[in-house]
């Protein structure tokens, strides 16, 4: 069984990369063949770096990362300060991994074009998705609204990841786990490793 499941984030900087890393990571050690691209990026190629690292580089950059724009901006702004298009088909090397994901770029509505969102694009492919949200003040305003708007668009939520655990410190980031549990009926996770696990049982 093959699947695919979609990383977005409540917002730019939460940590989409360093989670998508890790749990590529996870998920080889325990057996999985786990994979990981990055469609859109803008600025450079830096996140695509990390994932290949992750993936002991059985992909080339180019596979990885097939659109990039070379300011550091919105997809939308970045094509237009460049005079190009934002191509919205781009080939992912699903059929090489039981378990691929796709991280998106910045938060769930960034504009990859004028009329179309990171949220309308990964509503069209029909993946699960999966949150990052920050651990600490905040999380749970950002988490619900990206989460509303998920569903709003027909898109199944397999589950919620705090990141940077150790800024906010694990207490809190437990009682922000809890609080999300109970307000979006998700799970709601603290540890790649345990999230890797969970990915690990419907992949298999």
């Amino acid at each position: 069984m093959r699947t695919t499941v979609f990383i977005t984030g409540t917002d730019t900087g939460v940590g989409k990369t360093f989670v998508t890393a890790a749990l590529v990571r996870e998920l080889r050690r325990a057996g999985v063949h786990a994979g990981a691209v990055k469609p859109f990026a803008t600025g450079n190629r830096a996140d695509a770096r990390v994932l290949r690292a992750a993936m002991n580089g059985e992909l080339s950059l180019e596979e990885i990362n097939p659109v990039c724009f070379r300011r550091p901006l919105a997809p939308m702004m970045a094509a237009w300060l460049e005079g190009r298009r934002v191509p919205l088909r781009v080939r992912l090397p699903a059929k090489r991994f039981e378990l691929l994901l796709v991280e998106g770029i910045g938060g769930w509505l960034v504009p990859l074009t004028e009329r179309v969102t990171v949220a309308d694009w990964a509503a069209r492919q029909g993946w699960p998705i999966l949150i990052v949200a920050r651990a600490g003040l905040g999380t749970i305003n950002h988490t619900l609204l990206t989460v509303e708007s998920a569903r709003r668009h027909g898109v199944k939520i397999a589950a919620v990841i705090l990141n940077d655990v150790d800024k906010a410190g694990a207490a809190g980031a437990r009682r922000n786990a809890t609080v999300l549990r109970r307000l979006t009926r998700l799970p709601v996770f603290v540890s790649v490793k345990a999230l890797a696990n969970a990915l690990r049982r419907k992949a298999r």
